[in-house]
């Protein structure tokens, strides 16, 4: 891996001179970072001395003084298109630099001989900039940071790409006619929806831009520029789309925040809203994410802001739902639905949610994203989750590189996590929410412990809830901590534990999954439903918190029946 070397040259026409003396200087592919102090623009190109020249002649880099030139005798096209573009999200993530890239490199993700290799030496490059000190942060903390995750930088693959065009050449047309419409993206956890409405967004954002060099990108592909150019047409002619990026759970919403503001160019923290917030001004497009977790009029903590909007904009709130304020507040929608992600009886409804588009359904466009990219263990592991859940398993499956566990002592699953957290960070616990929150009223962790208001009691084994709801996985004794669905939903694990409570069994004379309502204490949740329903909020509730979990998911099981029936299908865990 030590094969490549980072050499730095002024970024002058003395440099380019000296540039042009070396080997590889004027035919090899080679990634570059140009910076001063607080600015970076990176690239990739086949000629270092030509491609510097263009970028000495660009105003935008006027102020650039030195540049980074990352050589290596293995380098191919497609390993720089790939290295830039990974360079490109750490860098963004890590903030010791405001970017100049107005793009994230490559448009599409490609995969090209021995693609594993290459990017193995992307950390190693990583390190290098960290010793030179044109990087403040390690690898391993960036690729587990949120606004890592969720940077606009992320490249798309070829099914997220041609969506993503679909989408803004729709949203487009329907603005430039003025009619009301609506993109719709489905898919199960872990394709990259949340990733494809961001980058979306920094696509529309970034052609709006007053400069945007075409250059950036050499052989950028003909549907991304076909996007630039017809956003800037349309903006020529009309105006800057007003655009507002929606998320309806809390403390994803401050994350998303974070990122925003972290990121910039362009993106700002404003950008990110509630859904109540929209009505506050008027929106050409609202992106919404998790939009299956939109509210309706039902077990909310605040009737009367809510039956305010509806009196604003004349809607009835009696059948109203968050969709509609977001429907009457802008032109063009574009939202991620997951009715398999609904968890509480305050989400709105299916009906409610095609109710809300029938009017100008013959301009709505649905899509779905198939790939799996979150879950090391694909779709396969989230569709046996899926069906064993559902008890549509006949026997037992291999889910092969995923680390899928059963746990006969939850001490031993939770400490396992623990060291697990130690190696690969971001590994937590979670609960179905079968007790009591006793120590919610406590303001930290140390004094729930010093007060013995543990929650959660199973085999003599003390355990507390979440301290916060807000970024409970980024927390400082999150690992201490047990999580619920409402601190996970939204959010990537590298391992995920999982205590099946007391309120779920197995019925082995009919072979299916039961529900005890007694034994549930989420009254937001259970509140004015049938059990028939209570039972599907709280089996989505696991399906959801069992797939946050990229390299591995451990299960432990309260219920001996169940335990039973879970352990015909997930190996035991063995020392």
């Amino acid at each position: 891996m030590a094969n490549f070397l980072i050499k730095q040259y002024d970024f002058s026409d003395s440099g380019k001179n000296e540039l042009s003396l070396s080997d590889k200087g004027k035919n090899w592919p080679v990634v570059y970072l140009i910076h001063n102090n607080t600015d970076m623009y990176i690239g990739e190109t086949s000629s270092a001395y030509y491609r510097m020249e263009q970028h000495l002649k660009n105003k935008a880099r006027k102020n650039l003084k030195k540049i980074e030139i990352i050589f290596d005798s293995e380098f191919n096209k497609s390993a720089i298109l790939d290295i830039e573009q990974s360079l490109i999200q750490l860098a963004s993530a890590d903030g010791k630099f405001k970017l100049q890239n107005l793009n994230g490199g490559q448009s599409e993700k490609h995969n090209y001989y021995e693609r594993a290799r290459y990017i193995n030496k992307i950390s190693f490059i990583w390190q290098e900039l960290q010793n030179k000190g044109l990087a403040n942060k390690s690898y391993e903390d960036i690729k587990n940071s949120d606004i890592f995750k969720y940077s606009p930088y992320n490249t798309l693959t070829s099914e997220q790409s041609e969506v993503a065009f679909s989408i803004i050449t729709n949203m487009l047309l329907s603005l430039e006619n003025k009619k009301q419409g609506l993109s719709i993206i489905k898919g199960s956890v872990g394709t990259g929806k949340t990733i494809l409405l961001i980058n979306i967004l920094f696509k529309i954002i970034s052609a709006q831009n007053t400069y945007y060099d075409d250059s950036d990108n050499e052989d950028d592909l003909t549907n991304a520029l076909k996007i630039i150019h017809d956003i800037r047409q349309y903006v020529k002619t009309n105006k800057k789309i007003k655009i507002g990026f929606v998320v309806p759970m809390t403390s994803l919403r401050q994350t998303m925040k974070k990122v925003f503001h972290t990121i910039g160019n362009g993106l700002s923290a404003s950008m990110v809203i509630g859904p109540q917030d929209v009505v506050k001004d008027t929106y050409d497009v609202l992106i919404v994410d998790e939009a299956h977790r939109l509210l309706r009029r039902k077990n909310l903590t605040a009737y009367g802001s809510f039956d305010d909007i509806c009196k604003k904009l004349d809607l009835d709130p009696m059948t109203a739902t968050q969709l509609d304020f977001i429907i009457k507040s802008s032109k063009y929608q574009i939202l991620v639905y997951d009715n398999k992600q609904t968890v509480k009886g305050s989400d709105l409804t299916d009906e409610q949610f095609n109710m809300a588009i029938n009017p100008f359904i013959n301009n709505t466009y649905t899509y779905y994203l198939t790939t799996q990219m979150r879950c090391e263990g694909g779709s396969t592991y989230i569709s046996y989750v899926e069906d064993i859940l559902n008890c549509q398993v006949e026997q037992k499956q291999t889910v092969i590189d995923y680390d899928f566990k059963l746990f006969a002592d939850v001490e031993q699953m939770i400490n396992r996590i623990k060291e697990l957290d130690k190696v690969y960070g971001l590994c937590r616990v979670a609960a179905g929410y079968s007790w009591k929150w006793i120590s919610k009223n406590c303001k930290s962790y140390a004094e729930a412990v010093s007060k013995k208001l543990y929650d959660i009691d199973i085999c003599d084994h003390k355990y507390i809830w979440n301290m916060t709801n807000k970024e409970f996985i980024i927390s400082k004794n999150a690992i201490n901590e047990i999580g619920c669905i409402h601190t996970l939903q939204g959010y990537d694990l590298n391992y995920i534990g999982v205590i099946f409570g007391k309120e779920i069994d197995y019925d082995i004379k009919n072979d299916r999954i039961i529900i005890n309502r007694n034994n549930f204490y989420d009254t937001k949740v259970a509140s004015g439903i049938d059990d028939k329903t209570l039972k599907e909020y709280i089996i989505n509730s696991y399906k959801v918190i069992m797939t946050r979990g990229i390299k591995g998911c451990y299960v432990y099981v309260y219920n001996n029946n169940l335990r039973d029936y879970l352990s015909k299908f997930i190996d035991e865990y063995k020392n």
